[in-house]
C-alpha cells in the first residue's frame, strides 16, 4: 500500500507540470489573409502585443521599399485578396540606443490599403 502510494505520488509529481503546460501557449499572429478581411482598427487590435520578429517569422519578408521609408520603421506586405497592402507600424517612441534591434520593436498599429 505505501509502495502505491509512493508511486502514485511521485507519479503526479511528474505528471503535474505537463499537465498545467497544456493549458498555457502563446498567442500566435494571425494569419495575413485574416488581417486583410479587417478594418485597420480591428488589425491594429488584433496584431497588438505582437513584435517585428513575431510578423516576421508568420508572414514573411516585407516588400523592399524606398530608403526614404525606412526611417518610418515600418514593413509594407502584399494583399492579394485584397487588391492592396497591410502596412505595419511599429513603436519607436521608446528607442533611447541607436543600436537598437528593429526586429523587437512592437507593433504600433495597422493600415489597410485598397487599390482604387
Amino acid at each position: 500500500m505505501k509502495l502505491r502510494l509512493a508511486l502514485c505520488s511521485i507519479l503526479l509529481v511528474l505528471l503535474l507540470p505537463l499537465l498545467t503546460a497544456c493549458g498555457e501557449h502563446e498567442p500566435e499572429v494571425p494569419p495575413l489573409t485574416d488581417i486583410e478581411a479587417m478594418t485597420s482598427e480591428d488589425a491594429s487590435k488584433a496584431l497588438s502585443g505582437f513584435r517585428r520578429q513575431d510578423i516576421l517569422d508568420a508572414w514573411g519578408e516585407p516588400q523592399d521599399v524606398s530608403d526614404t521609408m525606412e526611417s518610418l520603421q515600418m514593413d509594407l506586405y502584399d494583399a492579394p485578396t485584397l487588391g492592396g497592402w497591410v502596412v505595419v507600424q511599429y513603436d519607436t517612441s521608446d528607442i533611447t540606443d541607436p543600436d537598437t534591434e528593429l526586429d523587437t520593436l512592437p507593433v504600433k498599429g495597422v493600415d489597410i490599403q485598397t487599390i482604387g
